[in-house]
């Protein structure tokens, strides 16, 4: 039962209407689940499944000052996405600690697109206001849009009944805007759940339309929604960071192993601090672990130990329904210092559970890759 003074998304009576169990979410009230936890998450993996992420932020930039915004502001190198495409990238604050992790959307040659968390919607505006150069439009669309994606082997083929685009042809992290369901819209072949599948920036106003279309037309191929529970299982057995978990203020890029999406030499905020990163070494790094007796689950903030030291925390822990078994990601402390121990991959440690430290495994992340078709 969502209390108190909540935003709702476009989809909310939708969602009542098949049962969902609301939460409150970043400020919204949003489905948990809908049948369960476990038939949603298998849904994605073997079928289909249908998000409403309409609580997420929404940032148009347009200018010929566009370039110089984002490339002072983002990690990874905006200047070098060509039109029709999307990039995943940070924004940091001045010691290289993370603001939020975005996807940015070339639109075309001075016309930009970012989609931000929404627990991070206020302090990233607030960031990018004060980064803003001459010859700049930064407008605020979040209200006015919504955003459903569609995940799964099956989505390819569902989706495509609803938009005269040729889906099969765009590619991984390209966008195209388009008519989809008779509306304008934008797609991208993006997600969050380690899946194939695509997001639909739609307006507002036609969310209930295309939510319960693809809904009605995935029947036969197995369609379920899927609220926040199976989106976290789903990521997290991907290895995909959540703010707020593997990601905050108190956390870097190169820390949380994202070293592809930092692109040195363009002088973006925190480039200084992450050089001295990468040239002298982080403080701690992000792990997979696995508890040995396949039972016991690693929660966060729960904390590890090698050889009775205490060696870190974990950040996301939780029951993994494609392995049938608890599976965690933790940051473990990297330090030189006289009589620590190093954490690497296949070392035995121990979770502290409720007062009692359960052996695990270190294991390499990501838990989940999808096996190419075809």
């Amino acid at each position: 039962m969502v209390e108190g003074l909540v935003k709702r998304t476009p989809l909310y009576e939708t969602h009542r209407r098949l049962g969902a169990r609301m939460t409150e979410f970043a400020g919204f009230a949003m489905p948990i689940q809908y049948s369960g936890i476990l038939e949603e998450h298998r849904a994605v993996r073997k079928a289909a499944g249908l998000f409403d992420l309409s609580h997420m932020g929404e940032f148009e930039v347009r200018g010929s000052g566009a370039i110089r915004l984002l490339e002072r502001a983002l990690t990874n190198a905006a200047a070098q996405l060509s039109e029709g495409r999307a990039q995943y990238t940070i924004l940091c604050a001045e010691d290289g600690g993370t603001i939020d992790d975005l996807i940015v959307y070339r639109l075309g040659p001075e016309h930009f697109m970012l989609c931000v968390n929404a627990s991070n919607i206020a302090n990233d505006w607030a960031q990018l206001v004060s980064l803003q150069a001459p010859d700049l439009e930064l407008r605020d669309i979040s209200d006015e849009t919504a955003l459903v994606a569609i995940q799964g082997p099956r989505a390819e083929r569902i989706l495509a009944d609803f938009t005269r685009l040729e889906l099969a042809k765009l590619g991984r992290f390209r966008t195209m805007s388009t008519t989809v369901a008779g509306t304008e819209a934008l797609i991208a072949r993006t997600g969050y759940t380690g899946e194939d599948g695509f997001e639909v920036y739609i307006p507002a106003a036609k969310a209930v339309e295309l939510f319960e279309g693809l809904l009605d037309a995935g029947k036969a191929e197995g369609i379920l929604p899927v609220g926040l529970g199976a989106r976290d299982t789903l990521r997290m057995e991907a290895g995909l960071p959540l703010y707020g978990h593997e990601l905050d203020r108190q956390t870097t890029p190169l820390e949380a192993g994202l070293n592809s999406f930092v692109k040195f030499g363009h002088g973006c905020v925190g480039e200084k601090a992450l050089v001295d990163q990468r040239d002298h070494g982080v403080r701690k790094r992000l792990i997979g672990i696995r508890t040995d007796d396949a039972k016991s689950i690693a929660r966060q903030g729960y904390r590890l130990f090698l050889n009775d030291q205490h060696v870190g925390s974990v950040t996301s822990g939780t029951y993994a329904p494609t392995f049938d078994r608890p599976l965690a990601m933790a940051y473990v402390e990297v330090t030189t210092a006289p009589g620590s121990v190093a954490v690497k991959t296949g070392d035995r440690i121990e979770v502290e559970i409720r007062n009692r430290k359960v052996p695990a495994t270190v294991v390499p992340l990501p838990f989940y890759r999808r096996k190419p078709q075809g």
